[in-house]
């Protein structure tokens, strides 16, 4: 009796066939065979420029689960359906949030260029237009604005610290080695502060969401997902119409101003995020190219076990 084609057997009945097993091996401490549960789970995607078509890709995923079987080839030991299902599940959310760190990091010059960018990062560009001035932000000018904006100037201050924009003095703040090194490659004060904000975005998005709560850019980051991670899933730029987009965002974000959401398209475009022609909108090739590059680079798709 084949070993393999047993527990294949059992592995149908009990989860389907969307779940595959690797080659059983056997564990000569337990005197079991043993298989782990893994899948290729399907995605269909469209391409509104040929609506014939459809793209079946697969995203691969590994560690949902294993079987043990005894030296008999009798069951003694499986991760439940309901389990694999859990896992498949996180292993979604940990594919959207690797989708999204890559496109945040592919597209952070053009998220930085965004004039609401410019508007909600307001006290960073403050901060780096007085250290441009003046090379030292003492303590004592902090202390003289409102209290509410002494917190969020400190708060951004810690921030940048962190990046090596800014270095702590015995009284204030001064610019960091990063700091110079961009100061150094810019042509001036303008995009020198745009490229401040991409640093920022590209390496701290995440605290920028969930601690400075910057619902305005999460919006934009979401609408750019909305394209690009079906893109990253077929490896292919798609050609997309704005209803396809919106339907995307209301799926996975909920409801939100079409108004809105419509302008934020026409910002994206008016950054290079994402180009428009003859009604479809489509991913900027370089960006895209990076992203791809990066998707590649990353793991395979496992739940953490504890």
């Amino acid at each position: 009796m084949s070993v393999a084609k047993e527990i294949r057997r059992y592995m149908l009945q009990n989860y389907g066939n969307l779940i595959s097993i690797s080659e059983p091996t056997f564990d000569d401490k337990t005197r079991t065979w043993v298989a782990q549960l893994h899948t290729d789970y399907p995605r269909l995607i469209r391409d509104d420029r040929s609506p014939n078509e459809r793209i079946l890709k697969f995203l691969s995923m590994n560690n949902l689960g294993k079987i043990r079987f005894s030296e008999d080839l009798k069951p003694l030991e499986a991760t439940t359906r309901d389990e694999c299902i859990q896992y498949l599940h996180t292993l979604l959310r940990m594919w959207r949030e690797r989708a999204e760190k890559i496109i945040v990091t592919a597209s952070s010059d053009q998220l930085a260029r965004l004039g609401e960018t410019q508007w909600v990062l307001a006290p960073i560009r403050m901060i780096v237009s007085h250290l441009v001035r003046k090379e030292v932000l003492y303590d004592s000018e902090i202390e003289r604005e409102s209290p509410r904006r002494v917190e969020k100037v400190h708060q951004y201050l810690k921030l940048l610290e962190g990046l090596n924009l800014v270095h702590r003095i015995d009284n204030g703040y001064t610019s960091g080695n990063l700091f110079t090194a961009l100061l150094e490659k810019a042509e001036n004060v303008m995009e020198f502060k745009t490229a401040i904000l991409s640093c920022v975005i590209r390496e701290r998005y995440s605290i920028l969401r969930d601690v400075f709560d910057i619902s305005q850019l999460e919006t934009f980051v979401h609408i750019d997902n909305c394209y690009y991670r079906p893109a990253l899933e077929a490896e292919r730029i798609l050609h997309w119409k704005r209803g396809t987009i919106l339907h995307q965002y209301l799926e996975f974000y909920g409801r939100k101003s079409p108004m809105r959401l419509a302008y934020i398209l026409d910002e994206l475009v008016g950054a290079n995020a994402l180009e428009y022609s003859h009604n479809y909108y489509y991913g900027n090739k370089e960006l895209f190219d990076q992203m791809l590059e990066m998707k590649y680079q990353m793991p395979e798709l496992a739940p953490p076990r504890i």
